[in-house]
Parts: C-alpha cells; structure tokens; sequence
C-alpha cells in the first residue's frame, strides 16, 4: 500500500483550472455559434445579445480563476489533514 502524504497546490490548481477552462470553453462554443445564427432586428436588437455572449465569452475565464483558487485550497486543506490522518491510502502495480 501506498499514501498520498502531499499534494503540491500550484501544479494541482494550473492543471485542475486548465482542465475546467478547456471544457467551459468546449461547451460555451456551440452556445456562442447559435448566438451568432440570431438576426438582427430592424431597429438594432442585437445590442440585447451584448451581455448574453460577453458572460460567455469571459465564463472561461472565471471558470479558470475559480478553480484554480479552490483547487489551492483543497489541496491545502488536505495537506493538513493528510498529516494528521496519513492521506489517502492506494495500491499500485507495475502493468507487464
């Protein structure tokens, strides 16, 4: 058996927020397409789709933002606790 005594915080938060911003991306694009398939009315409606598609556009980004913060803190919350309880124990084998 083996234990997970520490887990580094800032390479754990980049991945973790890189991830979550690559799959909010990857979702807001088909959203993003069909916002931009929507007419234009006659007297300049489109200025209703301004804040609709800036959110989608800046979701991303605060996606990334977020998940990295939290992923600092739960990594260094475990830490903590990992110290007092051993960590998460694991088995782990060589594949032939």
């Amino acid at each position: 058996m083996k234990s997970i005594t520490y887990i580094a915080p800032h390479k754990t938060a980049l991945t973790v927020a890189a991830v979550v911003a690559l799959v909010s991306l990857l979702t807001m694009a088909p959203f993003m397409l069909m916002f931009s398939l929507i007419p234009v009315g006659m007297e300049g409606q489109a200025t209703n789709m301004v804040l609709p598609t800036t959110m989608m556009i800046m979701m991303p980004l605060m996606y990334f933002v977020l998940s990295y913060i939290m992923t600092v803190v739960a990594a260094w919350l475990y830490n903590i606790i990992a110290k007092r309880t051993g960590g998460i124990t694991y088995e782990s084998s060589e594949k032939p």
